[in-house]
């Protein structure tokens, strides 16, 4: 009799040993569904993946030329274009150049792995020089076309998870959720097998 209630005393307190894991094994179940969310979410916010950027020149007669002689190299003239994004953490993605070329007709530039347009501060047109390149225009893309210094950016775009996803997890809050997210993924295991 008496070793019966000794085995129900040890039990008992075995079962309250364990309590604080079980309860940390749910906190920890809780704050990776919350993740999980954010996540998804936050990526759904910023899934609008920039494609293409077409630039026209208003004005055929405001464009830089490389020299202004008549009958010579007419076509070498015309300027060399290049286009960048400027990320907002400071980074540059340069789309390449068009060299002698008028931008008359629109000239486009494709974004081969589109970039969040939250993630972009400016798109920025240079004059390619051999020297030295000039910024010709800057614009933030604040819509569909925007007008600057003589020039219309038109942007299209496209809808993209992995865009967002890749945006999200680019960002400080991102980076901290995937932390915490290892984290409570450890401390779950280990109230798993402590239970």
């Amino acid at each position: 009799m008496q070793e019966t209630s000794e085995v129900t005393i040890t039990d008992e307190s075995q079962k309250t040993a364990m309590c604080p894991w079980r309860l940390i094994g749910w906190l920890c179940a809780g704050l990776i569904t919350a993740s999980i969310l954010a996540c998804v979410v936050m990526a759904a916010i910023r899934s609008t993946g920039l494609t293409k950027i077409t630039v026209t020149a208003l004005d055929a007669a405001s464009e830089p030329r490389d020299h202004a002689l008549p009958l010579i190299k007419q076509k070498e003239a015309l300027p060399d274009y290049e286009l960048s994004l400027i990320l907002t953490n400071g980074d540059k993605v340069s789309l390449g150049a068009k060299p002698d070329t008028s931008a008359v007709d629109g000239l486009a530039w494709h974004v081969n792995d589109p970039v969040s347009i939250v993630d972009v501060a400016s798109v920025r047109l240079y004059e390619q020089d051999k020297v030295i390149s000039d910024a010709v225009a800057e614009v933030q893309i604040l819509g569909n076309s925007i007008s600057e210094n003589g020039y219309r950016f038109d942007f299209a775009s496209e809808r993209s998870m992995s865009v967002g996803v890749k945006s999200f997890f680019a960002t400080p809050i991102g980076k901290a959720i995937t932390t915490g997210f290892c984290i409570a993924i450890v401390l779950m295991l280990i109230s798993v097998f402590r239970v």
